[in-house]
């Protein structure tokens, strides 16, 4: 069964900008512009995502009547706002710190590599 944190750990740029409506791509934007404290402004649960900025509060949760998607929502704004704009622009740039991606393999430069090593590393898998 899929959840939130899987939904959002898949989240693209182009699919924020249309939770946002057709002015996605500015919400995002000018909510990317909060300063948020991960530990204090966020909860982020296996099915629900809340963002505290003081003057609103923007949660996340699946709709199962809309076959799972994302349901976002505003406590303040009755439409598409910065405040919802800032609550994925934060998604989108912190997976790794939220816990929605892993971190990336550690890279070891080529010219420490052993011989066998470098033959190994060229071999396709």
């Amino acid at each position: 069964m899929i959840n939130l944190k899987d939904k959002l750990s898949h989240l693209s740029f182009i699919q924020a900008c249309k939770l946002l409506g057709p002015q996605g791509k500015d919400h995002l934007i000018q909510g990317g512009m909060w300063d948020v404290d991960l530990e204090e402004q966020v909860i982020l649960k296996r099915d629900l995502f809340h963002l505290d900025l003081g003057e609103a509060g923007v949660t996340l949760r699946l709709d199962p009547a809309k076959n799972h998607k994302i349901d976002i929502s505003c406590s303040v704004c009755p439409v598409y706002c910065d405040h919802q704009g800032a609550a994925l622009s934060l998604i989108l740039e912190e997976k790794l710190a939220l816990g929605l991606a892993a971190p990336p393999k550690e890279r070891v430069p080529i010219e420490s590599l052993s011989d066998s090593e470098l033959v190994a590393h060229a071999e396709p898998d």
